[in-house]
């Protein structure tokens, strides 16, 4: 359990984008313990639910779950961060995948955080709890930073990852054409 007052905020609202009912209650019960003022958690249980949540109640935070029936979690949090309004939103991916692919989507697509669910309880209250902690020591240092213009840019974005992938393949094919011309011109298919 974390200190009071230790989040640094009273209450959190949360937006909570989980299918399966078992995760979702114990995602719930470790967000009440690393969080002494408590928290307003809503649930959805499909990507277009999660949107349509996140666009309704405007939380401090999303949790958001990779795989999910309707749209998937990459498509919700490509969708959220894609929108002026909800872009400054805190998205955590909170997922069973530790597959490097999912993480390094998930941050490309603008996520900022990537937990991958543990097996205790106890390990996910304590990584719920930092997570609330880190976000409230960055939203004091956002109050501080009001009237500041932005000093940098993410050159990362979904166009980005999307391009690097079509590249990616462009690359590859080229590779296959060239070899099958050389097979072909040194009488490999004779």
């Amino acid at each position: 359990m974390i200190e009071a007052g230790a989040t640094g905020r009273e209450r959190w609202k949360i937006v909570l984008a989980e299918d399966d009912d078992d995760h979702a209650l114990l995602i719930e019960w470790a967000l009440e313990r690393a969080s002494p003022g408590g928290v307003e958690v809503h649930r959805a249980r499909n990507g277009e639910e999660a949107v349509d949540l996140v666009e309704e109640a405007v939380p401090d935070l999303v949790l958001l779950d990779l795989k999910m029936p309707g749209r998937t979690g990459h498509e919700v949090l490509e969708y959220l961060k894609g929108d002026d309004r909800l872009r400054k939103i805190p998205i955590a991916v909170l997922t069973s995948s530790d597959r490097d692919e999912d993480v390094a989507r998930s941050y490309g697509l603008g996520g900022n955080h990537f937990i991958t669910k543990p097996e205790n309880p106890e390990d996910l209250e304590r990584r719920l709890g930092s997570l609330l902690q880190n976000l409230a020591e960055l939203s004091g240092i956002r109050r501080g930073a009001e009237g500041l213009e932005p000093s940098a840019v993410s050159a990362v974005g979904p166009a980005t990852f999307t391009l690097r992938r079509l590249l990616g393949w462009g690359a590859a094919v080229v590779i296959v054409l060239a070899l099958a011309a050389f097979a072909y011109l040194s009488g490999a298919f004779d």
